[in-house]
């Protein structure tokens, strides 16, 4: 039986509410580089956007989301940069969205239009 899927987010912070406010002030208030534009694009000041929320929760794939800390306790200390985005399918990672990838995107509409096309490429090598 093959293992279930999992779409694995990581953010460009450590767990912790204060990292990943600090995180979010810093994008918005362009202050310095090397916050999370992943987590910027997808929360508010008060939590994860409804949009964001929906759109992953109607994926019809299970979405994580962790911090690189987090990442780095399940998987092992790695090369990767962060944020990044992954496929699991058990302990395996196959790379799903790069982090310049994300941080391409300006807004949550950009990083919602990606994931739909990545996943329709996935999807096709599978399918």
């Amino acid at each position: 039986m093959p293992s279930e899927k999992n779409l694995v987010f990581i953010y460009n912070a450590d767990s912790g509410i204060l990292p990943k406010m600090k995180d979010y002030g810093h994008k918005v208030a362009e202050e310095e580089p090397g916050g999370c534009n992943l987590y910027a694009v997808t929360h508010s000041p008060i939590g994860m956007k409804k949009e964001w929320r929906r759109f992953v929760n109607d994926l019809g794939i299970t979405a994580r989301f962790l911090s690189r800390n987090e990442f780095s306790s399940e998987f092992g200390p790695g090369s990767e940069t962060f944020p990044i985005a992954f496929i699991q399918a058990g302990k395996d990672l196959t790379p799903f969205i790069t982090t310049d990838e994300i941080n391409q995107c300006a807004h949550l509409d950009d990083l919602i239009s990606f994931v739909q096309q990545r996943l329709k490429q996935f999807q096709g090598k599978t399918g």
